[in-house]
């Protein structure tokens, strides 16, 4: 029986952009969902803004390197299914339906934790848009803080990842 005063169903880095920019005009605290999986629905706040990235599902492969740029809607079933062609795999959960986002911010424990580590040390960077709705790019050497309290902060994270980058 929560409610919020607004959600925004975003569909790209400007959208998210312009929804922390209207949430800071207005002072509305935000809550961040990217699949919807957490049992409790800890995204979900009474007033205030959601912002839903279910949407921002979006990824692409560089075979060469072993890499992979995902948005934080993409579910890992739907990754690794398209890995499995070029005999790549990445370590995510192992509920299939469960978002990218979520899943990486909270430390990404699965079934292959013990072989491969959490999943949030595969983390080679991230596009963060800021509490001031600026986007900004986060890994080991450029705003290396971002970086490392991303990593495992679940859904205390002051900041909106739209993008990770990840090694394969």
């Amino acid at each position: 029986d929560r409610f919020p005063d607004v959600i925004v169903r975003a569909q790209s880095n400007g959208d998210v952009v312009a929804a922390v920019q209207l949430a800071k005009e207005r002072g509305l605290k935000i809550g961040i969902r990217s699949g919807g999986h957490s049992w409790a629905a800890s995204f979900l706040r009474d007033g205030g803004m959601l912002l839903d990235l279910s949407q921002m599902n979006g990824f692409s492969v560089d075979v060469s390197t072993r890499t992979a740029t995902i948005q934080p809607g993409l579910k890992g079933a739907d990754l690794n299914r398209a890995l499995l062609k070029d005999r790549l795999f990445f370590p995510s959960g192992h509920c299939m339906p469960v978002s990218l986002g979520g899943f990486l911010l909270q430390g990404g424990f699965g079934w292959n934790s013990r072989l491969w580590g959490p999943a949030c040390c595969s983390i080679l960077g991230m596009d963060i848009v800021t509490a001031d709705g600026e986007l900004v790019h986060a890994n080991e050497s450029e705003n290396a803080d971002l970086f490392w309290a991303a990593r495992g902060s679940g859904p205390g994270f002051f900041g909106v990842v739209t993008r990770f980058h990840l090694g394969l």
